[in-house]
């Protein structure tokens, strides 16, 4: 028998990659509400062979609310994870290679959208300002801008539209499945489970105790609930108290509050993407995809979607695979497959 000791932790090899983790004390994170750590710890799959003249491409994951970039890298039972698939993948030549990196936005409540919020934190100027520097600086990236995707499933879709279609000088690529998107089906309905939970346990700052205490998240009834609290917290805090979100519906009657659900549709990527027409044009690569029995109704939104980038005139990549919201994890190696067909060109 041989035996060695080596530090960290070691649990799977990869061909064409070596782990490597960006770690950021972040500026933009400091005074975030919920006191969420600033320190961020984003892994990175970094070719092994030599760098082209120009660099590598750059590829941001975005993770789906209550994920996050480290939790790809957990084994998984009787199929690869994503870093061993995408290996696999560029072994085949299905995949580019490239700088792979893993984003860290996890927050108390199970997500950041992405975006500043006074109610989660600034998490869109920390991938935007510090993640998209520390990654210029560290490693042989292609200019900023050149060959840059964003990509990202549900929330992190949603995640990847937001970022794109604002700072397309940066994000050239962009590729999304399911997304959250179309806030009256996908959204809405979750305000109404979460509402007569918040008031069995008599406000936020009780469930606050409660998921603290690790003893939340394991209702029947944790995911719809928290989903509504983070959004809120990110879309609509409450003036005066961001720590709160601005509810949408009467607590008592269940009417919609018409002023306040106006907020959360300007959030909406049905209604953003009209509104950012002249930055969505120089997105150079757009990518879509969404399973045709979606829990949350996403295939309705990705659909609107993708209208309105047509009659924007831009040409998409667009597909509906026969599947639900919980799929979405297969669908990554066709966005691989089209990442390397269009960074060919």
């Amino acid at each position: 028998m041989q035996s060695q000791l080596q530090s960290g932790l070691h649990v799977f090899q990869l061909k064409n990659f070596n782990l490597e983790t960006l770690t950021i004390k972040s500026q933009a994170l400091k005074g975030n509400p919920w006191n969420d750590s600033v320190v961020r710890h984003n892994p990175v799959l970094a070719p092994k062979s030599k760098p082209p003249r120009d660099g590598y491409p750059v590829v941001l994951v975005l993770a789906g609310f209550t994920g996050n970039g480290p939790k790809y890298f957990g084994l998984r039972t009787f199929e690869a994870n994503f870093p061993q698939e995408l290996d696999q993948c560029v072994s085949e030549n299905r995949a580019p290679l490239a700088l792979y990196v893993f984003v860290d936005a996890m927050t108390f409540w199970g997500g950041s959208q992405f975006l500043n919020s006074d109610g989660m934190g600034r998490y869109e100027d920390y991938v935007v300002k510090e993640l998209c520097q520390a990654i210029s600086e560290k490693y042989p990236a292609e200019q900023l801008g050149k060959r840059w995707c964003v990509m990202g499933g549900s929330s992190g879709g949603y995640g990847a539209l937001h970022l794109a279609s604002k700072y397309p000088e940066k994000f050239s690529t962009m590729a999304a499945v399911a997304p959250d998107s179309f806030f009256s089906m996908s959204l809405l309905p979750e305000f109404y489970v979460a509402t007569p939970t918040l008031q069995s346990f008599g406000g936020l700052s009780a469930i606050k105790k409660s998921l603290s205490e690790g003893e939340f998240h394991q209702r029947r009834d944790a995911h719809s609930t928290l989903n509504a609290i983070a959004m809120g917290l990110c879309y609509v805090p409450r003036p005066g108290k961001s720590s709160e979100p601005l509810w949408p519906i009467d607590k008592e009657s269940g009417e919609l509050i018409t002023s306040v659900w106006k907020k959360y549709l300007s959030h909406d990527p049905i209604f953003f993407l009209k509104n950012r027409r002249k930055k969505v044009a120089k997105i150079k690569n757009i990518y879509l995809d969404v399973g045709a029995f979606d829990q949350f109704h996403l295939q309705f939104g990705t659909r609107q979607i993708r209208e309105t980038l047509v009659n924007q005139g831009l040409k998409i990549a667009y597909s509906e695979f026969k599947g639900n919201h919980f799929d979405i994890g297969s669908r990554r190696p066709p966005i691989w497959s089209w990442l390397k067909k269009v960074w060919k060109k």
